[in-house]
């Protein structure tokens, strides 16, 4: 008996013996499974570490050229460029079959580019523009604005080469007209609708807009300069008439230079004094009258250097409900030399205008004119961009 109980306790103490061995070399296992997974994890560990730093470097180079991207795009903020092409096909009877001139003649029907603009505007500060305007139609590239506007307070001073602040239909852009070109009076007395110098326009909401310039007055075609010591004085007040338009009264004064003989012979001083007065008018949704009237001086080359002159026009456009279409009719009307009799040219024009959208405009003009005689067609497409 008792040895029976020593054999029972004997193998009750050698029984757990073998398991520990057994789950002690399995933890020796694992542990070493693990010492192996640590050690491919820390690689894994140090790749990722290294590719975090090259992604940490290749942020910041992209932070720096952002950065220096953004200095760029603050430097060139408010650039805009923009313009428009006019294609047109014109008949004009007063003109012969073919031309007698090859190098500026015209012949009774032509196709042509009246005008390819680029326009460039650039606002660096909200108190500063500047622009330049060039039209590439012409043999050369020309430079029809080139300015710099300062705003003060409710003053704005213009500095530069711009339109003559007088007539509203020479302020007005050639991509916005109706007829395909501005009156007589605004073409005789304004070549190229615009002069060189300096002008300050004081505005505020509900009051009159006055505007003072200083120009060089008629400039040389080629060079632009002024060709007379006495600069040309202006001064233009446009007062608000309610909600149903504006009325306009102008004066601008000094002297000018003009070839008398039309091909540089001889050149001589004439006066530039001219007043004007003019009225914008909306009293029907949609009906837009505008009319202009100037009576001064300028320059008839052929025959006198100082003539008195007087011409204007009335425009009247209605624009039609639900379609985009416009019709519009125009008097135009100017005396280049007011003491010689049976002289003053005139015409009268019809069209309809169609803008196919906000980029393409289509204009059909038909013209009646007396001085010379003619019956002029003229079909316009115009493109902006």
């Amino acid at each position: 008996m008792k040895l029976a109980a020593s054999m029972f306790l004997l193998a009750f103490l050698l029984a757990p013996v073998t398991p520990q061995c057994v789950d002690a070399e399995k933890l020796q296992n694992e542990i070493e499974a693990l010492k192996r997974l640590v050690a491919e994890k820390s690689a894994e560990l140090e790749k990722l570490q290294q590719q975090l730093k090259q992604l940490e470097e290749a942020l910041q180079s992209l932070q720096k050229k952002q950065q220096e991207s953004d200095k760029v795009v603050r430097k060139f903020s408010g650039l805009t460029v923009g313009g428009y092409i006019q294609m047109r096909y014109r008949r004009d009877t007063s003109l012969p079959v073919d031309a007698t001139k090859v190098a500026d003649g015209s012949a009774r029907e032509n196709f042509w580019i009246s005008r390819a603009r680029l326009d460039i505007r650039w606002t660096p500060h909200p108190k500063v523009f500047a622009r330049w305007h060039v039209d590439a139609a012409h043999a050369r590239l020309r430079t029809y604005d080139a300015y710099l506007e300062l705003k003060a307070g409710e003053s704005t001073i213009t500095m530069g080469q711009f339109k003559v602040p007088l007539m509203e239909e020479v302020l007005e852009s050639a991509s916005v007209l109706l007829t395909p070109e501005r009156s007589r009076a605004a073409e005789t007395l304004f070549p190229g609708n615009r002069d060189r110098g300096v002008a300050l326009t004081w505005s505020k909401k509900g009051m009159p807009t006055i505007t003072f310039a200083i120009l060089s007055g008629t400039r040389a075609k080629e060079t632009g300069d002024s060709l007379t010591t006495r600069k040309s004085w202006l001064v233009r007040i446009v007062q608000p008439v309610g909600k149903v338009g504006t009325v306009w009264l102008g004066i601008i004064d000094g002297k000018g230079r003009a070839d008398v003989n039309n091909d540089g012979t001889l050149e001589t001083t004439y006066d530039r004094e001219r007043k004007l007065v003019g009225l914008l008018l909306t009293l029907v949704e949609r009906l837009t009258l505008r009319a202009e009237w100037l009576i001064g001086k300028g320059s008839d080359r052929f025959y006198s250097p100082t003539a008195r002159v007087r011409g204007g026009y009335v425009q009247i456009s209605y624009q039609l409900p639900k379609l985009p279409l416009t019709l519009y009719a125009k008097r135009d009307e100017f005396d280049p030399d007011r003491d010689k009799p049976d002289d003053t040219f005139t015409r009268n024009a019809l069209g309809v205008q169609w803008d196919m959208n906000l980029a393409t405009r289509l204009n059909l003009t038909w013209e009646k004119q007396h001085r010379p005689n003619a019956t002029i067609w003229t079909l316009q497409t115009q493109v902006r961009y």
